[in-house]
C-alpha cells in the first residue's frame, strides 16, 4: 500500500514538472528589462500578470512584424517607431489594439486570457492614462516589472516560428483593415 501512493505521489510531481515546464515557450529566452525607450523609440511592455490558463501562449505581432511570445508571469518589451501600429496577439481568436506612439514614451498592454470554445481565447488590453491615475497602478506596474520575468525571442528561431503563420496574420490584418475586428485603443497620450 505504502509502495502505491508513493509511486503515484511520484507520478503526480512528475506530471507537474511537466506540465510547468512546458509553460515556457522554447523559442524566448530571459533578457534583461529595458529601462526607457531607445533614442527615438516608444517603449511598449506586454504584460501576462497571471498563471491563470498557464500553458496558453500568445503569439505578438506588430501589424506583420513578429514581436514575441507572451507566456504566464513574464513580459515582452518593444522598442516601436513612432506613430500608427495595430498590435495583434493570437490564441482561439485574434485581439488587437490600435496605437498611435510617441517617442520617448513608455507604453502599457496586459496579455489576459479567456475562456474560449476549443482553447483559451487572448484579450489585449492597453493600460490608460486614467488607470495610472488611480491609487496603486503605478505601484503594480513596478512590481510587474520587478518580479516578472522579461522575455526575448531567439534570432535563430524566429524564421520558423514565422513561416507558417504568416498567411493567417496577413488575413488578420485584412480582416481588420476591412473593419470586420474590434481593438481596444492606445492613444499618445497613454505614454508615460
Amino acid at each position: 500500500m505504502k509502495k502505491s501512493i508513493r509511486g503515484i505521489r511520484c507520478l503526480l510531481a512528475l506530471a507537474a514538472v511537466f506540465v510547468f515546464s512546458g509553460c515556457a515557450s522554447t523559442m524566448m529566452t530571459q533578457t534583461h528589462t529595458i529601462t526607457a525607450p531607445p533614442e527615438g523609440t516608444a517603449l511598449v511592455t506586454f504584460f501576462r500578470p497571471t498563471m491563470f490558463g498557464g500553458a496558453i501562449q500568445f503569439g505578438l505581432w506588430d501589424s506583420d512584424k513578429f514581436i514575441g511570445i507572451l507566456s504566464a508571469k513574464s513580459y515582452v518589451q518593444y522598442a516601436a517607431q513612432p506613430g500608427e501600429h495595430i498590435f495583434m496577439a493570437r490564441a482561439e481568436n485574434w485581439s488587437y489594439v490600435k496605437a498611435n506612439l510617441e517617442a520617448g514614451k513608455e507604453y502599457y498592454i496586459i496579455g489576459r486570457v479567456i475562456m474560449g470554445v476549443w482553447k483559451a481565447r487572448v484579450a489585449l488590453s492597453p493600460i490608460k492614462k486614467a488607470d495610472f491615475e488611480k491609487p496603486g497602478e503605478k505601484e503594480k506596474v513596478a512590481k510587474w516589472l520587478q518580479e516578472m520575468k522579461p522575455t526575448t525571442p531567439l534570432t535563430e528561431k524566429v524564421e520558423a516560428y514565422v513561416t507558417p503563420r504568416r498567411d493567417q496574420v496577413r488575413q488578420s490584418l485584412d480582416e481588420y483593415k476591412a473593419g470586420k475586428a474590434t481593438y481596444m485603443v492606445l492613444d499618445a497620450a497613454d505614454g508615460r
